[in-house]
């Protein structure tokens, strides 16, 4: 049975290391032959640091896919959508290849980036680093729960992998990954009542507010299938520091075109959108695909 990457369907940690990578011209195969080896290395760092609860992923680019796998697409990978709103630009920047590596250890999470970087080289360019870590009790900078309905347990197997056994792309996800800024200050000078009404939750305790705003983000982004199960599997983290806050939002799907249906949404046509958005500016939307465990150690 195929065995997903571990950082998927992990566990909230306390810091996150996220890399963003393209690969040099010429250095397809040389990659290829080395993707097996990022989950020997987080085994290694796992055994050593048991105590940091690591967990990673390594996924592929849309449109870099086809260069170095091009005899196993995957059915529903597609390149960033191009979705525009006349206020709200949600910017699409492809990377080849993405690796998350999340612990409860910050010192073990640069440890394995190094590992990481020493590996790929010389065959990459690293172009975007995002640190990350656990603010409050799993919030966002704007005071409220992040993922307010993210799926647990389970459940949360069945929303993030792909089923298809015997197939290559099963126990895989498709990843999308957004890096939003927030502008805090007019936030700040909004009542608890409009927070509230704009996210659609409760800010102490997350509950759902009834009946919600149209425009609130929890109606916006909450979305569900026919059976009530949630279309998403949210695994998004705060970054920044005193200067500048925002999240990294990640998303990991079971199907490729989930994350355009809720994008969409939030969108929406004219004034009903998700009003969050007024406080937020996305300026990085990449999509990936993360193979199972078993499909990497067969290249």
């Amino acid at each position: 049975m195929a065995q997903a990457q571990s950082g998927i369907c992990a566990e909230a940690n306390l810091h996150g290391l996220h890399l963003f990578f393209n690969v040099f011209d010429g250095h397809d195969e040389s990659l290829r032959k080395k993707l097996k080896r990022v989950s020997v290395i987080q085994d290694e760092f796992a055994d050593q640091f048991s105590e940091s609860m690591l967990s990673s992923l390594v996924a592929v680019g849309a449109q870099y896919w086809p260069h170095v796998l091009p005899e196993f697409i995957p059915s529903q990978l597609q390149s960033f959508p191009n979705i525009t709103h006349n206020d709200h630009v949600m910017g699409a920047q492809p990377f080849d290849l993405f690796v998350q590596i999340r612990s409860d250890r910050e010192d073990v999470n640069h440890l394995f980036a190094l590992q990481i970087l020493k590996l790929f080289a010389p065959d990459v360019e690293l172009v975007e680093q995002v640190r990350n870590f656990r603010f409050l009790d799993g919030r966002d900078f704007n005071g409220f729960i992040l993922g307010g309905d993210t799926p647990h347990g389970r459940q949360k197997r069945i929303t993030a992998l792909v089923s298809r056994p015997g197939h290559f792309e099963d126990q895989g996800s498709y990843i999308h990954v957004q890096r939003y800024k927030h502008d805090l200050s007019v936030w700040q000078h909004l009542s608890l009542h409009e927070q509230e009404q704009i996210m659609g939750r409760t800010r102490l305790d997350n509950t759902l507010i009834i009946p919600p705003l149209q425009t609130s983000h929890a109606v916006r982004t909450e979305l569900k299938d026919e059976q009530g199960q949630a279309l998403l599997l949210n695994q998004s983290m705060p970054y920044g520091d005193v200067n500048e806050q925002g999240v990294l939002a990640i998303s990991c799907g079971a199907f490729g075109s989930v994350f355009e249906q809720v994008l969409r949404s939030r969108l929406g046509q004219g004034e009903c959108y998700d009003h969050w958005l007024d406080f937020t500016q996305a300026d990085m939307g990449s999509a990936f695909f993360a193979p199972s465990i078993n499909f990497l150690k067969q290249l």
